[in-house]
Order: structure tokens, then C-alpha cells, then sequence
């Protein structure tokens, strides 16, 4: 369920300043997506719209939490008596290969993520709707498995079939009509719960909520994302005269959804490469593997991230603003990638207990 998704105070802090300043699970990218777009929207409100074209933003990239990222470095197992003391892995050496890979495919996905979302449209909302669906049939895969459905009634089949639809439909119509998110997730919602009526002769009420959640979670959070891209103010020059020449005219929400994409695709490489090597302290027992150690290299390497993206095109603002959205963009990321893991443990499918 990486979204590559954070809520509406992101889109607002990239619009007051558009051109001066706003984990794999899917929370990781859902909840960035809005805290992004809430932080966009504040930094442009009074900037003049540009002509630049609108497009749909990616949630594929979101996908890349960092709290996901920041593992709890194992302890050294003891060598075995036929084996000398040398065989043990050092500490500067653990998880060196999986780093690697990490790399890897956090460029090549970077590297696709910068494509579709610099070109936006049909490929876009292609994009977001495919995450979308498999996100909404993970969820519901959830709340049937034996971990979650032992205390609680699921929803039926047709309730979750219903649910991706109405998601789907929320996603689209943002991007296609240009409707308030808030007022179609209100209207999708009283669907939804009309339907359980219909569709139970006795709904629970953990049907009722799990359905919502479903579509808050799935089909509500990820618009943001496409009212991200689709910020057309017009973005600073670029700082670079070489790299301006090879542009045309960007948007806040070409270089928001760009800067917030690349902070959580750092976040995710440091935090796991910290993690591994450094991590010592348990961060949270929500999630045994990630520690303190782990969050702050994460964490620094979205601040690092931004303020790169920052020295070339100027978004958002000062140099403190970027830091500032690089911190946000982790922050929000991190959570999402916890509230997840609590869903991902109460449906069985993670070792360890919640405390």
C-alpha cells in the first residue's frame, strides 16, 4: 500500500508562497501528499496564476515512506562453535547489499515518478487511479484477514467493491471537474453508508466505519496529491541558467509534487541506511525494527533533499522554508507509515505486539 501515501495543511504552504515557500506503505505516501498540498496552497494564494498547464500529480513516488526505512539495526548473532570470530558481519558492513538495492530502485522509481509527474495528464491520473485500486483491495484484504475479521464483521464483497469504486471515483472527478475533494468524499460517504444498509439486513457498526475509514483512507487522502500537481501558479525562475534553458515555464505544483516525491525518496534511503548501520534506540513499539537513530538520518536527508531541489528551483522561498518542508514532508510520512503498520499488525501480517 505504498503511495508512494499526511492532511489539507499541505497544499496551503506552497500556494501563499508559490514562489516563496511549502513510507514501502501506502500511509507513507498518502499522508505527505496532503500535508504538502495544505503547505502549498498557503504559500500561493496571492501569487498570479500562470499559464502553465495543469496536471495530475503521481502518487506512485509518494509510495516511499521514511519511516519505513529507518530498521532497527539487528544485534550480531553469536558466531557458531565451527566458526571463527572473523565470520561475523562488522557494523559498518550490515545490510550493505540491501542498501544498495535500495538505491537502486529509489533512483529508477525517482526517475519514473519525475516523468509521469512532469508530464501529468492522462498518464498521471492513469497512475494515481492504479495505486488507488490496489491500495483500496489491500485495505479490504485487511479487515478480512483472521488477525482483524476475529474481532470484527467485515464489510461484504459488494460493500468493498462499491468502496474502490466510489474511491476511484473521488480521484478522478478532483482531477477531470476540478471538484472539491471535501464535498465528494462527503457525498461518496453517504453512498457508502446507504449501500451497507442495503447491502447488510443487519450492519454492524464496525461495517459502517471500516467501509468510511476505507474510503477516507484510500480514496480521499490520495486526491491531494492531484490537487498538488494541478497548482498551476507560476514557480520562481530557476536558479540555474543552464538547467532554465532546458525547461519550460514551471508551476508550484510541477516543483512541489517534484520536491515532495524526492524528500520522501531520500527520507527512506537515509532512514534505512542509518538504521541498519547506526540504529541503536527503539524508536516505537508500534513498529520494533525502526529507531531514533534510524527517523533522524531519515530525516536529514529529506531536509538535505529539499533544500538540493531548493538551490535549483527556488521553491519554496529561504532557505529555512525548504528546510522547514523537509521536515514536514518526513514528519507526515513517518506517521503514515506507522498508522499503517498498526493495521498491517492487527491483520496478522507483521510479528509483534502494539503496545
Amino acid at each position: 500500500m505504498k503511495f508512494a501515501g499526511v492532511n489539507q495543511a499541505g497544499v496551503q504552504a506552497a500556494q501563499a508562497g508559490g514562489g516563496a515557500g511549502d513510507n514501502g506503505d501506502t500511509g507513507s505516501s498518502v499522508v505527505p501528499a496532503a500535508a504538502a498540498e495544505a503547505a502549498v496552497a498557503t504559500s500561493s494564494s496571492d501569487a498570479a496564476p500562470s499559464t502553465a498547464q495543469q496536471h495530475a500529480a503521481p502518487p506512485t513516488a509518494a509510495p516511499l515512506a521514511a519511516a519505513d526505512a529507518s530498521a532497527a539495526a539487528d544485534a550480531p548473532a553469536a558466531a557458531a562453535p565451527s566458526r571463527s570470530p572473523s565470520a561475523s558481519p562488522e557494523p559498518g558492513q550490515r545490510g550493505g547489499s540491501n542498501f544498495a538495492k535500495r538505491v537502486v530502485s529509489g533512483v529508477l522509481l525517482g526517475a519514473a515518478a519525475a516523468v509521469i509527474i512532469a508530464y501529468g495528464r492522462l498518464p498521471f491520473l492513469a497512475t494515481t487511479l492504479f495505486v488507488v485500486y490496489h491500495a483500496t483491495r489491500e485495505y479490504f484484504g485487511f479487515l478480512t484477514s483472521k488477525g482483524i475479521s476475529q474481532g470484527m464483521t467485515p464489510p461484504p464483497p459488494f460493500v468493498s467493491a462499491v468502496t474502490t469504486v466510489l474511491c476511484l471515483s473521488i480521484a478522478a472527478l478532483t482531477h477531470v471537474t476540478g471538484i472539491k475533494s471535501g464535498t465528494a468524499m462527503c457525498v461518496a460517504a453517504f453512498l457508502l453508508l446507504a449501500v451497507n444498509v442495503i447491502a447488510n439486513r443487519k450492519p454492524t457498526f464496525s461495517q459502517l466505519t471500516s467501509s468510511v475509514f476505507g474510503l477516507f483512507y484510500c480514496g480521499y487522502l490520495p486526491c491531494f496529491w492531484v490537487k498538488l500537481r494541478n497548482l498551476a501558479v507560476a514557480a520562481p525562475e530557476v536558479h540555474i541558467p543552464a538547467v532554465a534553458q532546458l525547461l519550460p515555464p514551471l508551476s508550484v505544483g510541477l516543483v512541489a509534487t517534484l520536491t515532495t516525491v524526492a524528500c520522501i525518496i531520500a527520507a527512506d534511503t537515509g532512514a534505512y541506511f542509518v538504521g541498519k548501520n547506526l540504529g541503536r534506540t527503539k524508536l516505537t513499539d508500534i513498529s520494533p525494527k525502526k529507531t531514533v537513530e534510524g527517523a533522524l538520518g531519515g530525516m536529514a536527508s529529506a531536509v538535505a533533499a529539499a533544500l538540493a531541489l531548493r538551490a535549483v528551483f527556488g521553491w519554496p522561498g529561504g532557505a529555512a522554508a525548504a528546510a522547514g518542508y523537509g521536515v514536514l514532508m518526513f514528519v507526515s510520512s513517518i506517521f503514515g507509515d506507522l498508522i499503517e503498520s498498526i493495521m498491517k499488525r492487527e491483520a496478522g501480517l507483521k510479528v509483534g505486539v502494539v503496545s
